[in-house]
């Protein structure tokens, strides 16, 4: 379920230079910032993919994503 995204965002590290990427593997133990996040409380499907903006969540989402719907939320909320 987590390639797709992988594969998304790493088709899309380059083009938006202003944003920082990195995933983390769900249960190593860092990732309880975000899988105790309020924002991640009820999701069930992997991958957790959270948006940071100065420090605070700007967005979550679960699940697969497409390349359509991660730029949608990339240029909503990191556009230059």
């Amino acid at each position: 379920m987590c390639v797709p995204v992988y594969g998304v965002m790493e088709e899309l590290e380059n083009q938006y230079t202003n944003v920082k990427f990195f995933d983390m593997a769900f249960d190593s133990p860092e990732a309880h910032i975000i899988r105790n996040l309020p924002e991640c409380q009820s999701f069930a499907g992997l991958p957790f993919t959270v948006y940071y903006k100065n420090g605070k969540v700007a967005k979550a989402t679960s699940s697969i994503q497409n390349m359509e719907q991660v730029t949608e939320i990339l240029d909503s909320e990191f556009k230059s």
